[in-house]
């Protein structure tokens, strides 16, 4: 007897991003906001710096050479993160060992802003693609420059390419 899955892995992916969101909630309600934004930072990079070596190790990725290996690498990583392809389609400019990634929506983003919780919530991203880089034995350079979640409109991050030898 076959045991039957859903029809979607975005579904699976939708479902895990609100447990996600669920977890956070409950830990500024137990352990207040600075604890809770800490404690969520610290998983975030553990959790994404697993998921890249484990894509080594399958061999889906390889080190990258270049910053334009680099932003190959994380949009495999959004891809399996993610759902609906976020962050895939977004521009990217490059110049020398740097890229400019311009993002115009964040499903995390948007899950704070419906529960009312942007209010002194610390933006995940900045430690999701430190332990990407971290992984790929890379110097985490990258500044957010702007943020949905500072009310800028938009995400610009700027990613430097160095490798950490």
């Amino acid at each position: 007897m076959e045991i039957p899955e859903f029809t979607s892995r975005d579904t699976l992916n939708k479902l895990w991003w609100l447990h996600d969101s669920f977890w956070h909630a409950v830990l500024v309600k137990e352990f207040g906001l600075e604890r809770a934004n800490r404690i969520n930072l610290e998983v975030a990079e553990k959790i994404f710096r697993m998921m890249t070596n484990q894509l080594l190790r399958e061999r889906v990725i390889r080190r990258p050479r270049s910053i334009q290996d680099l932003l190959s690498i994380f949009k495999v990583i959004w891809k399996n993160a993610f759902f609906d392809d976020l962050y895939i389609n977004d521009p990217i400019h490059y110049d020398g060992d740097t890229a400019v990634w311009i993002g115009s929506r964040c499903h995390v983003y948007d899950a704070l802003k419906k529960a009312d919780m942007l209010e002194g919530y610390e933006c995940g991203c900045q430690s999701v693609r430190n332990g990407v880089m971290k992984a790929l034995r890379l110097k985490p350079l990258h500044e957010i420059k702007e943020s949905l979640v500072r009310g800028d409109g938009r995400c610009v991050i700027e990613i430097t390419f160095s490798p950490d030898e």
